[in-house]
C-alpha cells in the first residue's frame, strides 16, 4: 500500500472507531447553543445584578457568608472588611493584593451566575494534622472586572464560562475532643442556648452577642479560619473526554498509518496497528497509576503529613515580607513529592511545586506568569514530641492569625487554636532551584 492509500485508510478507520467510542462516551448537549447560554446573555445577566450574586440562588447561608468574607474586601478594595480569622500567609497575600489595588485606584469585582455549589450544596469535610478542614467549590459562570474606584469603564475584564471558585477553611481540634475518626467535630456547635436568657443563638464568630439579652458568648475553637481562595476555569466532563478521545485518535492514526504503509497484508496491518495503539494507551495508564502510587507511598513516609500546611510553609518561604511592587496575587498550586529522606531527628523532602503569579503593572493590563520550582525542605521527624522553649504563659503574636494573647495550657492560641508545638513541624527551605 502506497503512502497516500495508507494515510486515507488509516484516517477512515480512525474516524470510524473514534466516532463509535464518542457515541458511547460523550453526552451530546445542545443547550449550549441556546440564547440563555450565550456569553453576551450571561454577561448582561451578571451586570444587571443589584442584590449580589446570591440573588435567586439556593446556596446555603453558611457557604454564602464564607465566600463573602473574601469577595467583599476585594470588591471594595478595603482591608478593613477582611475577617478576623484568617491564616497569616493568606492574610498577607490578601492585604498585598488590596494595597496594590488601592495604589492603582482600582477594585476587583467578581460576579457570578448559574451557581452550583459542590458537593451537593454543602462543605466537604476532612481532618488531618490536628485540624478540621472544610472546602466548598462553586461551579458557575463568572465575570471578573478591575474597576476604577471613582467610577468609569472597566480597566480589565475576564469572562469564564466554566469557572470554579474554591474556598478552604480550617479550625483547631482540641486534644480532649479527638475521639475517633470523625469528619466534623463541632457541627453541633453552630447553635447554642444563651447561658444568660436561654434563647437559641447562632454562633457566627469567636465572640457572639445574644440578640435577646445582650449577653456576650465566647465560642473558642468553634469558628472557621479562612486558609485560601482561588478562581480558575475548568473544562466540562464532555470536553475532557473529547480531548482524551482526540489524543488516543492521534496515537491510533499514527500506528495504523505506519502499519498499513509498511505491512503489505491489510488485515494484518490493521490488527497490528490497533493492537499497538491499545498497548500504548495501556502503558500511559500504567505510568499514571504508578506515579500516583509513588506519591501516596512518599506521603506515608512523612509523619503527620499535611499538604495544606506544607503549601503554607512554601508560600511563606517564597514570598517573605515586602511585596513585589507590581505583583497582585500569587499561589502555590500542585505539589509533587520527589524524594523523602528520614533520619532519627529530621525529615528532608524534595518537592516540585507549580507557582502562579499575577502582575498588575501601572497603566497596563494584568498578566499571569506560571512556572515550576524544585525545593528541598526539612523539619523535625516527630514534631509532636518537641516542646516549645521559653515560658508558657507569655503574651506573644500568633503565627497563624496574628493576634496577641497568652497561650492556653495546651500551648494553643486562645483565639484561633493554633498549636505552638508545631513550630518544630515547620518546613524550612534548604535549597531552591527554579
Amino acid at each position: 500500500m502506497n503512502f497516500w492509500e495508507a494515510a486515507f485508510m488509516a484516517a477512515m478507520v480512525t474516524v470510524t472507531l473514534i466516532g463509535f467510542a464518542a457515541n458511547k462516551i460523550l453526552d451530546v448537549d445542545f443547550t449550549v447553543f441556546f440564547r440563555r447560554n450565550w456569553k453576551s446573555t450571561k454577561c448582561r445577566k451578571m451586570l444587571a445584578q443589584r442584590k449580589g450574586p446570591w440573588q435567586g440562588t439556593t446556596v446555603q447561608g453558611e457557604i454564602r457568608r464564607a465566600f463573602d468574607l473574601v469577595l467583599l474586601p476585594l470588591g471594595k478594595a478595603d482591608k478593613g472588611l477582611l475577617p478576623a480569622r484568617m491564616d497569616r500567609n493568606f492574610r498577607r497575600r490578601m492585604e498585598g493584593q488590596i494595597e496594590l489595588l488601592e495604589r492603582r485606584k482600582l477594585c476587583r469585582e467578581i460576579r457570578m451566575t448559574d451557581i452550583i455549589p459542590l458537593p451537593k450544596n454543602a462543605f466537604r469535610h476532612w481532618s488531618d494534622d490536628g485540624r478540621e478542614w472544610r472546602e466548598s467549590v462553586l461551579q458557575c459562570s463568572a465575570l471578573e472586572r478591575l474597576l476604577p474606584k471613582e467610577g468609569g469603564r472597566p480597566v480589565h475584564t475576564v469572562y469564564r464560562k466554566n469557572a470554579r471558585l474554591r474556598l478552604l477553611q480550617s479550625r483547631h481540634i482540641r486534644s480532649c475532643d479527638r475521639a475517633g475518626k470523625q469528619k466534623s467535630y463541632y457541627a453541633d456547635k453552630a447553635t447554642i442556648n444563651c447561658p444568660s436568657c436561654g434563647a437559641e443563638v447562632e454562633l457566627r464568630s469567636q465572640q457572639t452577642v445574644c440578640p435577646y439579652c445582650g449577653g456576650v458568648i465566647q465560642s473558642d475553637f468553634y469558628d472557621w479560619q479562612t486558609e485560601s481562595f482561588g478562581m480558575y476555569e475548568q473544562m466540562g466532563a464532555n470536553q475532557e473526554k473529547a480531548l482524551w478521545l482526540l489524543a488516543w485518535g492521534g496515537i491510533l492514526y499514527v500506528c495504523l498509518f505506519l502499519c498499513l504503509w509498511l505491512i503489505q497484508d491489510a488485515m494484518i496491518s490493521l490488527a497490528v496497528g490497533v493492537g499497538a495503539a491499545v498497548l500504548i494507551l495501556a502503558a500511559v495508564i500504567a505510568v499514571s497509576t504508578i506515579t500516583y502510587g509513588k506519591q501516596e507511598k512518599l506521603e506515608q513516609e512523612i509523619v503527620r503529613y499535611s499538604e495544606n500546611y506544607l503549601r503554607s510553609c512554601i508560600s511563606e518561604a517564597l514570598y517573605p515580607e515586602g511585596n513585589h511592587p507590581d505583583r497582585m496575587d500569587y499561589s502555590v498550586g500542585t505539589i509533587r513529592l520527589k524524594q523523602v529522606v528520614n533520619t532519627e531527628e529530621t525529615t528532608t523532602i524534595t518537592v516540585q511545586v507549580y507557582i502562579s503569579e499575577t502582575h498588575l503593572p501601572q497603566g497596563r493590563k494584568p498578566h499571569t506568569r506560571k512556572y515550576k520550582r524544585t525545593l528541598v525542605l526539612q523539619r523535625a521527624r516527630y514534631p509532636q514530641r518537641r516542646k516549645q522553649d521559653g515560658k508558657l504563659f507569655t503574651e506573644r503574636e500568633c503565627p497563624s492569625c496574628g493576634a496577641n494573647f497568652v497561650p492556653d495550657e495546651n500551648h494553643c492560641c486562645t483565639f484561633c487554636g493554633y498549636s505552638f508545638r508545631v513550630d518544630s513541624a515547620k518546613w524550612v527551605v534548604q535549597t531552591d532551584r527554579v
